[in-house]
């Protein structure tokens, strides 16, 4: 009885009291840029209008946004009408390197309650790469907001089957849904990555709705002339299919889940056979489909027929239909090792003997007549011939079918003509298959791409194309030799109401539904991985003067998929085509002025490895030439190892000391200036080592951006350039952890012991690739690097001291890469002659 009391007050004072005392502030999300870096900027140029991207957990009349684009400009205020889709366009000016923090907030006006979340804009010069990224960003954002999401049952799903914003990317049929999911994955956005990231929702959303789409039947033996085999490639006797037009649709939702990276997750929607069963034994049960619907007619020898796919399960094959059924089987085996028998590629290769012109190389539809146009089948051969392991310089049987002959014949109209049936640029999906068959093209047959960087042809007198990164016109014109990213980036549709889209650009209406997707996998040149790694180079200083070492450092490279890492780094350092070092980080100098372009290739750990390049140019010129600044970092920063440093102390100035003719001042760096709050000022600390303890113990556990400015004094030192005080700026990124956390258990026994002239330190080895030793003069720092060892033996004998001098050390545990991972507590020893 007293307890039912005690639950009736309590009924009553709740009633009673006001709102606000139950009220929760709303949660707020900024899309990322990198998905496995929350505080990764979003590439821009001078100019640009751009999106600005965020979502809530609450919408309606007493929910409003503002957003704060961190550059001075006036805010933008409106009512969240839809919790998924918070949205500005601006324009953001400045200096190539500068970094805006914009602030999404939303206010729950009925209780008072808000919240914020930061969303960073770095400034780029404009380029190619950074125009692709801009255009990938739009584009997701655009099939983002253009996703249906429902509950039922219990269960968030999301899909594009229903017109949405503008419609552009919406349609009722399973594989537009695959695909739009499958555009996220290949950019590193999962179903298994960080709530934190909007996009994790989208894409799980769309995964279960996928799933759905699949219904069951019992797997069969398949006969053709090659022999009798099973189909059952993992023995539970289930073959998956979609509903209709399956041999088209399936290869599409198979890229879906395998770019999901995740073989071992386990479905939690779809029907019989499907529900309750890993990622990988789904896709498997796919493969066992298409093993099983491979068209058996035809003859092995003239005048052939069988070996591929159409509408329905061992039906006389059309090549449209066929590339599908290639790229799903190519990522199942390839990135899960799913089971095909062999002999369905033995049987594809003749199938692709009969449909392939021997004078033209051009594949044809259902034979050798192409009926659309040659680049609606010709790409789907090219791409079939790489599942069955037939590349350059290799041919089926008898010559036939030969991958030469068909690059040639792509080389050779590339971009001639207009339209769909002239040209494959202006053919998506004709454009799609291509570029899946130069990243996916396999020479000897092993299952390991050998990707083409360049179109080539056996034709006298055509030159090879970079059939991606060519440009030959500027934005504006739509020259023949564009290759795919600049006739991309030129096609998206940057208007209003809509916004990032591409549309109109194939032979049917139903194929433009497609085109979002395909161009942002086509831009971000994967089509099945869960995510790739991204080459990020750096050059310190840049630019440089003649004879000056300059640091190349590659550090900074990522993978977007958080279960794989990058651990190669190659250099070309003289842009040879061959790389001259390898390692995280190399050096370089240039005896003459001019621009050197030097590229830096990363490859992952995956199996198969995966490799990305990127081409940093380093500029040789003459005094005066502005600084560059080094932030160092990431940071982690333990309260066990307080005092906090940041360290700026690896920044240059590529003239020191020199100055014009006359009694002037040499030019040097005159001022380190931090901006630790993301307002640009950079008033919150000074100096080459700021102590940043009190700043950071007050924002408590978190991540955080910060940019460093350094200035020098070309204004005194050459007066009669016209110029001021140049400066650079370059940001880095702070994590605070509690002390509880395990990215805080770093070195905590770590010894120093003095001998005359020298002092050993001694530590236990935690497993780190290497150790970064520093030391100081004074008790609690800061410190300067001295060394980086990779002794597992955890011992560093420093002979660079001075006897009588006392000296405080501490060991920073870094990766692979180089990045270092936390603080050892301080030891000291002060050596003395004996």
């Amino acid at each position: 009885m007293v307890k039912k009391i005690r639950i009736i007050l309590f009924l009553i004072i709740a009633f009673l009291l006001p709102a606000t005392v139950f009220a929760v502030p709303p949660v707020v999300k900024t899309v990322p840029w990198v998905a496995t870096d929350l505080l990764a900027p979003h590439d821009t140029w001078s100019g640009k209008q751009i999106t600005l991207k965020g979502t809530s957990d609450s919408q309606g009349a007493n929910f409003q946004y503002t957003w704060d684009f961190g550059d001075g400009s006036v805010v933008t205020s409106g009512t969240v009408a839809d919790k998924y889709v918070i949205e500005a366009r601006h324009t953001y000016s400045g200096a190539a390197g500068t970094v805006f923090t914009a602030r999404l907030t939303v206010q729950n006006t009925s209780t008072g309650e808000s919240a914020s979340k930061e969303y960073y804009v770095a400034m780029r010069d404009k380029s190619l790469s950074v125009e692709v990224n801009v255009a990938i960003d739009e584009g997701l954002w655009y099939l983002h907001k253009s996703q249906t999401r429902l509950t039922s049952g219990g269960i968030d799903y999301g899909h594009w089957e229903t017109w949405k914003n503008g419609g552009y990317a919406t349609y009722g049929e399973p594989s537009v849904t695959a695909s739009n999911v499958n555009a996220f994955e290949v950019n590193g956005h999962l179903e298994s990555g960080n709530p934190a990231n909007p996009y994790v929702e989208t894409v799980a959303r769309g995964l279960k709705r996928i799933f759905t789409y699949l219904s069951s039947d019992p797997t069969v033996s398949q006969t053709n002339p090659f022999g009798t085999f099973s189909t059952d490639g993992n023995g539970n006797g289930i073959r998956l299919h979609t509903s209709a037009q399956r041999y088209y649709q399936g290869g599409m939702l198979m890229d879906a889940i395998v770019a999901s990276g995740t073989p071992t997750a386990v479905t939690t929607t779809g029907g019989i056979n499907v529900l309750g069963k890993t990622y990988k034994d789904i896709v498997q049960d796919m493969v066992d489909e298409y093993a099983w619907a491979q068209y058996d007619g035809g003859t092995i020898n003239p005048p052939y027929g069988g070996g591929g796919w159409r509408y329905n399960g061992n039906e006389w094959p059309d090549n449209s239909a066929c590339q599908w059924a290639a790229i799903g089987l190519i990522a199942a085996t390839r990135q899960w090792g799913c089971v095909l028998n062999p002999i369905v590629k033995d049987w594809n290769v003749v199938w692709l003997a009969y449909s392939q012109n021997p004078s033209t190389g051009v594949f044809g539809y259902t034979d050798q007549n192409p009926i659309w146009g040659p680049y609606a089948t010709t790409p789907s051969g090219l791409v079939q011939m790489a599942m069955d392991g037939i590349g350059r310089g290799a041919t089926g049987p008898n010559g036939k079918p030969s991958w030469d002959k068909a690059e040639t014949y792509m080389r050779d109209n590339w971009g001639v003509g207009s339209g769909y049936y002239y040209n494959i640029k202006d053919y998506y999906y004709g454009l799609f298959s291509f570029v899946k068959a130069m990243l996916l093209h396999d020479a000897d047959g092993d299952g390991i791409a050998e990707p083409i960087q360049y179109l080539q042809s056996q034709t006298p007198g055509i030159s090879p194309i970079d059939w991606y990164a060519s440009e030959g016109s500027n934005p504006a014109a739509a020259d023949s030799m564009d290759g795919v990213a600049r006739t991309l980036v030129n096609d998206q549709a940057m208007g209003t109401p809509y916004w990032g889209y591409w549309w109109e650009h194939n032979a049917t209406g139903t194929q433009y539904y497609f085109e979002t997707a395909q161009a942002i996998m086509m831009l971000s040149r994967t089509i099945f991985k869960s995510g790739s790694p991204v080459a990020v180079a750096k050059a310190i200083p840049n630019p440089a003067v003649v004879g000056q070492i300059i640091q190349l450092d590659g550090s900074a490279s990522f993978h977007q998929d958080p279960a794989k890492n990058i651990d190669s780094w190659e250099w070309d350092l003289d842009d040879d085509g061959v790389f001259d070092v390898t390692g995280p980080t190399a050096s370089v100098t240039f005896a003459a002025l001019g621009t050197y372009p030097i590229k830096l290739r990363v490859t992952d750990n995956g199996s198969p490895e995966d490799s990305t390049e990127t081409i940093i140019n380093v500029l040789v010129t003459t005094p005066p030439v502005a600084p560059t600044a080094m932030a160092k970092g990431p940071y982690t920063f333990c309260p066990q190892t307080q005092p906090w440093f940041l360290d700026g102390t690896g920044s240059i100035n590529p003239d020191e000391g020199q100055h014009q003719p006359g009694a002037y001042p040499g030019d040097t760096i005159q001022s380190y200036a931090w901006d630790l709050d993301g307002s640009l000022q950079f008033i919150d600390a000074f100096g080459p080592q700021p102590d940043v303890t009190a700043f950071f113990t007050a924002k408590g556990p978190g991540s955080y951006l910060v940019q460093l400015k350094v200035t020098d004094t070309t204004a005194t030192s050459f007066p009669s350039s016209g110029y001021g005080d140049l400066s650079d700026t370059d940001s880095t990124v702070v994590y605070v952890y509690a002390s509880t956390d395990p990215a805080c258990s770093c070195v905590n026994n770590l010894t120093a012991r003095a001998k005359s002239g020298k002092i050993q330190l001694v530590w236990t080895h935690t497993g780190a690739a290497s150790y970064n030793i520093y030391r100081g003069t004074t008790n609690g720092g800061p410190y300067l690097f001295i060394a980086n060892t990779t002794s597992t033996y955890s011992t560093y004998l420093d002979a660079n001291v001075v006897n009588g001098t006392t000296y405080y050390y501490v060991v920073r545990e870094a990766a692979l890469n180089g990045n270092e991972l936390c603080q050892s507590n301080q030891a000291s020893a002060k050596p003395t002659t004996r």
